[in-house]
């Protein structure tokens, strides 16, 4: 029961979307609070129209936390239900990293928006940063065996989970592409999505 994913953003090529092991594609929406992926809506509806699985995440500027997820639904509104909610928690171009509380108030902001906590994007090493979220979101963990690992193929290598209780999806390359694998199907996809058939709109 996997599911291998893709993620982009602005500068990633369609061919990242168009590539056949992916079924699943996470497009960066936002950062911060004025920041739009000015090729969002191009790069959702490519992954859609290939009849792939759609995400869409949040790249954490480490400003206000509840703003910077009011920021991150209001420009995804259209899509709530539809797409996996994430996370970027990394530390470049971020404000808040090595603060503890930060993503936990995002989320947390986001359920109450839309009844759905997203999965949260970290670094093994930083998972402690986000521990405090292991009770509501999944892990979205990413560890490579080396930076020029381009392939498909999962590499042999322990992950840890941190305080969470399993690795709902794991980022195991990250130079020519981001590929993920994530431990459920289809079906799973659609429920982290909705996980409830009732969509709160503000």
């Amino acid at each position: 029961m996997t599911m291998y994913t893709v993620d982009v953003y602005s500068g990633s090529p369609d061919s990242i979307i168009r590539d056949p092991h992916a079924q699943g594609v996470i497009v960066k929406a936002t950062q911060g609070t004025g920041y739009v992926n000015p090729k969002c809506n191009h790069q959702w509806d490519l992954a859609g129209s290939l009849g792939k699985k759609q995400g869409l995440y949040h790249y954490a500027g480490g400003g206000n936390p509840v703003a910077e997820a009011q920021f991150f639904i209001n420009n995804i509104k259209n899509y709530v239900g539809q797409a996996v909610l994430a996370l970027d928690w990394e530390e470049n171009q971020n404000a808040a990293w090595n603060n503890t509380n930060w993503a936990r108030q995002f989320v947390d902001e986001v359920h109450r928006i839309t009844g759905i906590y997203p999965i949260i994007y970290v670094q093994e090493s930083a998972i402690w940063q986000v521990a405090n979220c292991a009770d509501v979101c999944g892990l979205w963990v990413a560890k490579y065996p080396s930076m020029d690992w381009r392939s498909w193929t999962v590499p042999n290598m322990n992950v840890s989970s941190g305080a969470f209780k399993f690795i709902t999806g794991w980022q195991f390359t990250g130079d020519d592409e981001d590929r993920s694998v994530f431990s459920l199907d289809e079906a799973g996809w659609d429920k982290l999505a909705n996980p409830s058939t009732i969509i709160k709109q503000e």
